[in-house]
């Protein structure tokens, strides 16, 4: 008797690294294609975006939870995680950018990764993981 497709487990892998810190998520790219994944079809237009500023570095995003919004502290933690998977990894403090997803674009034509910011902040971090 064959079995339904139904009863296969498939294990599916989460194409992200995944942080969890006081019941918020925070998500991170691993490359530059992955960043576009991760920023461009993953990320709700609520969900707080954060790069390390002028440098290559992954994408992360916190996710949004309805009714609440993102503490410093929350966005403290997502930031040195940001640093963390940058080339500013090895600095004392690092610049990094944040923003609300909706205020992310990637310009047509450009590079994997890439994208302009509108209404950014910038927090000093230092570079570490939680």
């Amino acid at each position: 008797m064959k079995q339904p497709n139904n009863t296969r487990k498939e294990k599916e892998v989460f194409p992200f690294k995944k942080f969890i810190f006081k019941e918020y998520e925070i998500w991170v790219g691993k490359n530059a294609q992955n960043n576009d994944l991760l920023t461009q079809k993953f990320a709700h237009k609520n969900d707080l975006w954060l790069h390390a500023k002028g440098v290559s570095g992954s994408h992360t995003i916190i996710k949004h939870k309805s009714g609440k919004e993102f503490t410093n502290e929350i966005i403290t933690v997502a930031a040195q995680i940001a640093a963390y998977y940058s080339k500013h990894k090895g600095n004392a403090l690092a610049p990094v950018s944040y923003v609300l997803k909706k205020y992310v674009r990637k310009p047509k034509g450009a590079t994997a990764g890439s994208v302009v910011l509108e209404r950014e902040e910038v927090l000093l971090v230092q570079p570490k993981l939680p």
